[in-house]
């Protein structure tokens, strides 16, 4: 019995020492400073010979927030800069007639465009053509897609998207028109009532009939077959060349207040 009552208090006297330094070993972990985030840093940045290893496959901005030189890119020149016949600040179309002129390009094909959507996520990008109708008054694109398709996947993990429409280029830059859009999607699916909201401005009975079915026989296919995204837009870019007749600028920028 004493040597069992011996062993025992040796177990105890183990697990009490074992205890004492894991909570030691807590305590400094708590009352360790946090290690500092990552600093901003220019898009011209390099690494610095100090910097910590990095795994492959990993970029900047991953870690940083990048920042851009807004007095020296190419695109704040041509949109806000010394540029041309144009000084700093001049040649920028008021704001609610560039949105008008957006809106005009959308309504030559019934409020819809054919436009490349680009996604990305875990530094994967990807680029797929995708219809997408306009709403003029709140500012948002409709689009709809068939599920489980690889954009949604990337949608769902990161709503930051891309988006262009332009005219084939020829070597005329007066016919020059395309737009760039920034923002910030959403998958809304056939159950939840915006869907129904978002066929209301997207023009999708024309895919009635080359199916040789009613237009509500289509949009029940619609709702029970597809998803939408619904993109809320942050900033477009226009470049349209025949804005060099004007007093214009050629590039202009709305951006939503």
């Amino acid at each position: 019995m004493k040597f069992l009552t011996l062993t025992n208090r040796a177990v105890l006297s183990s697990l009490l020492i074992i205890g004492i330094y894991a909570a030691n070993a807590t305590a400094e972990t708590e009352n360790k400073p946090a290690e500092s985030t990552a600093k901003k840093i220019e898009a011209t940045a390099t690494i610095e010979s100090d910097h910590p290893a990095v795994e492959e496959g990993i970029s900047c901005n991953d870690c940083h927030e990048i920042t851009l030189d807004a007095n020296t890119a190419a695109t704040q020149a041509w949109l806000t800069g010394d540029y041309l016949k144009f000084k700093a600040g001049e040649g920028i179309m008021p704001r609610d007639q560039l949105w008008n002129r957006i809106v005009d390009i959308f309504k030559q094909k019934d409020n819809k465009r054919t436009m490349v959507l680009a996604t990305a996520v875990n530094n994967n990008p990807l680029t797929t053509t995708a219809e997408y109708a306009i709403d003029p008054e709140n500012g948002i694109l409709y689009g709809l897609h068939e599920k489980s398709t690889e954009k949604l996947f990337h949608i769902r993990n990161n709503p930051s998207v891309c988006l262009n429409w332009h005219r084939e280029f020829d070597d005329n830059f007066l016919n020059t028109l395309c737009i760039q859009v920034v923002g910030k999607a959403e998958i809304i699916s056939g159950t939840d009532k915006r869907f129904l909201q978002g066929l209301d401005i997207y023009p999708y009975q024309y895919g009635a009939a080359p199916r040789k079915m009613t237009v509500e026989q289509w949009k029940n296919i619609i709702i029970k077959e597809m998803e939408m995204t619904k993109i809320v837009i942050e900033q477009i870019t226009l470049v349209d060349g025949q804005l060099a007749k004007s007093d214009f600028r050629t590039s202009q920028r709305w951006i939503r207040k």
